[in-house]
């Protein structure tokens, strides 16, 4: 009977001592936040050559904001349908702070509101559903320069 006492005991004090000894898990938020990059990424280039229609959401046929809003939705972030209100969404970034997974705008008709969105891949390139070549494919920004608004960074 003793030695089972001191057998409890010894197994209580060892726990009490590791529990008191554990850590709290840590998370790597640079890596976390590059993950979510990530597959942001990789979901968008998921898409590509599929259609663009006008007002299309998917999953076979998209317009540039049906396209991001999936994209973004599918990484469990919800943004709204129109370009114009994706916009608003996020913290605004120039172009020379733009990050692989940052929302850029554009508008063409020269006035102040927005008309496109696509997806930033970094290396100044970027994805998005373009009514010009009537599917979802990877540009230049160089090439939409004279078009571009700003960035949104959700990630």
């Amino acid at each position: 009977m003793f030695l089972k006492k001191k057998v409890l005991f010894f197994l209580a004090l060892l726990l009490m001592t590791l529990s008191l000894n554990a850590k709290e898990p840590t998370y790597n938020i640079n890596y976390i936040i590059n993950d979510a990059e990530s597959f942001i990424e990789t979901t968008a280039k998921s898409k590509l050559g599929k259609k663009y229609v006008w007002g299309g959401n998917g999953p076979f046929a998209y317009d540039c904001s049906g396209f991001t809003k999936e994209v973004f939705e599918l990484n469990g972030i919800e943004i709204p349908r129109n370009s114009w209100r994706q916009a608003e969404v996020g913290k605004k970034v120039s172009k020379k702070n733009l990050k692989k997974g940052d929302l850029i705008f554009f508008n063409s008709k020269h006035h102040k509101g927005v008309n496109h969105v696509g997806i930033y891949l970094g290396h100044g390139k970027f994805i998005h559903a373009s009514r010009f070549h009537h599917r979802i494919v990877i540009s230049p920004l160089r090439e939409y320069r004279r078009f571009f608004k700003w960035g949104r960074r959700l990630v």
